[in-house]
This record gives C-alpha cells, structure tokens and sequence, in this order.
C-alpha cells in the first residue's frame, strides 16, 4: 500500500515537475519577449540606474529562457537512462551497466533540480528589473 502511494506521489511529482518548467520557460520567454518590444519604442529611453536595472532583468530572462532549456534536456537525458537502467535490471546485465545508468540519473535528477530553481531565481530578478524600468519610465502616469 505505501509502495503504491510513493509511486502515485512520484508520478505527481513529474508531472508537475514538468508542468513548472514549461511554465516557467513560457513566461520568461514572454517577458524577454516584451521587454525588447520596449526597447524598439523610440519614446522607452532610460536613464542612470534604471537603465543597468532594466539592463540586467533582460539578461536574467534570457539565462531564464536557456537554463529553462537546459533543465529540459537533463531532464529528458535522466528519464532515458532510467528506462536503460531498469531493461539492463530486467536482463540481468553482468557488466552492471545498470548501476552506470543508475548514477548517471541520480546525477541528471539533482541537476534538473538545481537548473529549476537557477531558471525560478533568474525569472524573478528578470520581472523585478523589467518592472524597475517600466516604473522608472512610466510611474509618473500611476499617480
């Protein structure tokens, strides 16, 4: 019964998992997206810090954008050599070509992870430094 129950949560775990980093892709992709959009306006010039800030935001939506990616092929790479692993498990491989798949995905699982949470932190900064340069531009019309 609890076998079960860890393999249902697991199977949630992927899918959301997966679900996280497409969105977070999409939506780093979109803001990048747009944030060039402003800067082919003639009338969007910023000036002293808010130009570096809006500056860096761009910079840390495209890391987003490839991290993101990078996240994906690790991904995919992980789930690979885990269906290597359990055939070579199945045929009962004498050179442990399993074991070699096993720390191979082991290794791909903590990175996935880690490029995640790197794609997360670089989507943040990149918003906040599209939202200093908007405000610093157009603030003045909020109020």
């Amino acid at each position: 019964m609890a076998t079960e129950r860890f393999i249902r949560w697991q199977r949630y775990t992927i899918e959301q998992l997966t679900f996280a980093l497409n969105l977070f892709v999409g939506l780093s992709g979109a803001s990048l997206a747009f944030g060039i959009s402003l800067l082919r306006e003639e009338a969007f010039l910023l000036s002293g810090c808010s130009r570096w800030v809006f500056s860096v935001g761009l910079v840390a939506l495209a890391v987003s954008v490839l991290v993101g990616c990078a996240a994906v092929v690790s991904r995919l790479l992980d789930f690979r050599f885990t269906a290597k692993a359990i055939r070579n498990d199945e045929n009962q491989d004498a050179e442990d070509e399993a074991g070699v798949y096993r720390y191979r995905t082991k290794i791909l699982g903590v990175l996935t992870w880690r490029l995640f949470w790197f794609e997360v932190f670089s989507f943040f900064v990149g918003v906040i430094g599209l939202i200093v340069g908007i405000y610093s531009k157009y603030g003045h019309k909020l109020w």
